[in-house]
């Protein structure tokens, strides 16, 4: 999969921009607060349905301005033709998504047929960070695999806010009939399940090739362990991503919420269930938050991103375009060639990359490069 060409009106600083891509590296490079991130921004849109600096729609728009749009053209690994995609937001707040010209229902069904791994200096704190970040990380990327986990994630997040609702109704001393705390409890039971035999499976999958990673990255002098740490966990977990879908044992998840109402309305949300879900991470048996050294956590973090790319490929039979929005400039020379080593060597891979420096890609050193230069807003071709 890559990018042929992305254009933007009036996205954030790019009044009216242009890019074509090459099938290689390509590299946007130019000051800091010129564009290059919008740019990535625009086409990982299409990815995920949203910003990944967690910006609300309406800050697309330039001010101003009534609207913002990004168009994008990409082709699939084997095809002969590029898939069109398109999105404008209004200031009204009507958004319009639209596939080779015919209008999308929503955000959902635009995603899954563009496929994306984004690498920010924000991922450098996968390790270091809360659940939420690990979580957040395992949601983006099996999103991208599965329609099916997007579904139920939607339905989760609808039955945990009425749940969580009538805690806080219960908690301010009205009457909330026991019933009522049972539907909600069977829907977060039923769905999460689902969500946690996807994410189960696919923590199995980057524990396998995060090691290899990490092991080349550190020559083999340590293995981290990956693990899926969930309420709803049971055995024999179903893998809904290479197999038959199919959900896990629902009853784990509800004993816990039918067992332990009272502390929940005490502390007024809901206490188990996948929302409160995280990836056990360990080096020689030692948890890696506090006992690993800030290099280790890097490293870590580095691995897990190129395993998302490479998970991405497997399962979906094609790789997804990498891009890497400024993370250079955070990671030191022996990270940064190990990135490029290992990307570099997948020549059917298109990397998108943004740095203030054109020469973090050295031209000529993993074929032809493709330099862009973004400038306040606009974008040139050129060294």
């Amino acid at each position: 999969m890559r990018v042929s060409s992305v254009s933007f009106a009036n996205w954030r600083n790019l009044t009216s921009a242009s890019c074509v891509m090459s099938p290689g590296i390509n590299v946007l490079w130019g000051m800091n607060a010129q564009g290059k991130s919008n740019i990535l921004e625009g086409i990982y849109f299409f990815a995920r349905g949203r910003s990944f600096r967690g910006s609300k729609e309406k800050e697309f728009i330039k001010f101003g301005e009534d609207f913002a749009s990004v168009s994008m053209s990409f082709r699939k690994d084997g095809y002969s033709e590029d898939t069109d995609l398109s999105a404008t937001i209004q200031k009204t707040g009507k958004k319009i998504l639209a596939r080779n010209g015919a209008t999308l229902a929503s955000s959902s069904e635009m995603m899954g047929n563009f496929r994306a791994v984004l690498f920010a200096p924000s991922n450098l704190s996968l390790v270091a960070g809360g659940p939420l970040e690990r979580r957040t990380f395992l949601d983006i990327a099996i999103s991208q695999l599965s329609p099916l986990y997007l579904r139920y994630l939607k339905k989760y997040s609808v039955a945990l806010a009425e749940r969580n609702a009538l805690i806080k109704m219960a908690q301010d001393g009205k009457q909330v009939a026991a019933e009522q705390f049972d539907v909600f409890s069977m829907a977060l039971s039923e769905y999460g399940a689902w969500i946690c035999s996807f994410r189960n499976e696919y923590v199995s999958m980057l524990n396998s090739a995060v090691n290899g990673y990490f092991s080349e990255m550190t020559d083999g002098r340590e293995v981290p362990v990956l693990k899926y740490a969930s309420h709803a966990v049971s055995e024999n977990m179903p893998q809904p991503l290479t197999k038959e879908p199919a959900k896990g044992d629902t009853g784990v998840l509800y004993e816990k919420l039918s067992a332990n109402l009272e502390r929940e309305i005490a502390a007024g949300s809901t206490l188990w269930g996948i929302h409160k879900d995280d990836i056990s991470i360990s080096f020689n048996g030692h948890e890696a938050k506090p006992f690993a050294s800030q290099g280790q956590q890097r490293s870590l973090a580095l691995s897990m991103k190129l395993a998302e790319a490479d998970i991405s490929a497997k399962i979906g039979s094609e790789n997804p375009v990498i891009l890497l929005d400024d993370v250079f400039s955070e990671l030191d020379i022996n990270r940064r060639k190990f990135i490029l080593d290992t990307l570099g060597e997948k020549s059917n891979r298109q990397i998108i990359i943004t740095s203030c420096d054109p020469n973090v890609v050295p031209d000529g050193s993993f074929g032809n490069v493709n330099f862009l230069h973004v400038h306040a807003g606009e974008v040139d071709c050129g060294h």
